[in-house]
């Protein structure tokens, strides 16, 4: 079964989404549903993820313990893996992440992978940005990632803000 609901939070609201294995997605978007059967309920992962999140937002949790239920191709699982070892309140590039994985070739394919990411937040991708610090289509939009460098310690006023139309 899959269960979803929502928590407010100093970015707005997050819909969240978990399976009997652990959180499955963290959501910007209100009109994004899982596709299939759901219920609008809080199991034990969506839960602590509410608990751990709002410990987040106040500054209080650096790392997250809650069991993680990622879904997508092997290439996918690997990238948000490696995002997971990104220490709180700093920064990696996709070069760095897709070296770490065999090779700079690979940072396009990082990037795809960073933006399909279904938990944002706790798999940290907020915390890649391009070569050069600039970064560009964070999910949650700018003002969003802007929030948590902000929450996370993490001066950006040395980084530049690409706009993709």
């Amino acid at each position: 079964m899959v269960y979803i609901s929502y928590m407010d939070s100093p970015i707005g609201r997050i819909y969240l989404q978990s399976s009997e294995k652990g959180l499955a997605a963290i959501n910007f978007r209100k009109n994004e549903k899982p596709a299939g059967e759901f219920e609008e309920k809080e199991d034990e992962h969506i839960k602590q993820a509410k608990k751990e999140l709002g410990e987040y937002f106040e500054g209080k949790r650096k790392t997250f313990t809650i069991k993680l239920d990622l879904q997508g191709t092997e290439f996918q699982i690997k990238v948000w893996n490696k995002l997971l070892e990104i220490p709180y309140g700093e920064l990696r590039t996709y070069a760095q992440i897709a070296e770490s994985l065999g090779g700079k070739q690979y940072s396009r394919a990082v990037g795809t992978a960073n933006k399909a990411n279904p938990i944002p937040i706790i798999v940290p991708c907020h915390r890649v940005i391009r070569m050069g610090r600039r970064i560009s289509n964070y999910s949650g939009g700018l003002d969003v990632q802007r929030k948590l460098f902000e929450i996370e310690g993490i001066k950006y006023n040395d980084i530049k803000y690409i706009m993709r139309h």
